[in-house]
């Protein structure tokens, strides 16, 4: 399925975006439950847990191609998302970076509606989450 996700903005300028993104480690995302970063092949992955709607916790792992200072790619590797891949790519617009996420999203454990349901979820949540250690930063 094909998600397109496009409007948010960081009121950040690029350079802070990229400082933040190269930052793994440094910066806190709460939605991620056990994060844990590895590397695959000379890619780092990322695998976490989270919490779905009856509140189990599901695993994934997601392999991090960063491709500055343009974006990076997604590439879920383990999970209920396997085989989803997304695009994360930034517009500088002066003293704030637009965000477009693009991609194709996949799950054998969810129909198509729960799944743009999840993938827009998910991304709005990084987002916040972003914007929250962008003000920190």
């Amino acid at each position: 399925m094909f998600i397109l996700d496009e409007g948010s903005e960081f009121k950040a300028p690029l350079s802070k975006v990229w400082e933040l993104a190269q930052s793994e480690g440094k910066h806190n995302h709460p939605s991620q439950i056990d994060p844990q970063t590895s590397m695959q092949n000379g890619v780092p992955v990322l695998s976490y847990g989270s919490r779905t709607a009856d509140g189990s916790v599901v695993r994934s792992s997601i392999k991090v191609t960063m491709l500055p200072p343009v974006g990076f790619v997604l590439e879920y590797i383990d999970g209920p998302m396997e085989g989803t891949k997304l695009m994360q790519y930034y517009t500088p617009k002066g003293d704030k970076t637009k965000v477009t996420v693009v991609g194709d999203a996949v799950s054998k454990t969810m129909t198509e509606g729960q799944l743009r349901k999840a993938v827009l979820k998910g991304l709005d949540t990084a987002f916040k989450e972003d914007e929250e250690n962008l003000r920190r930063m």
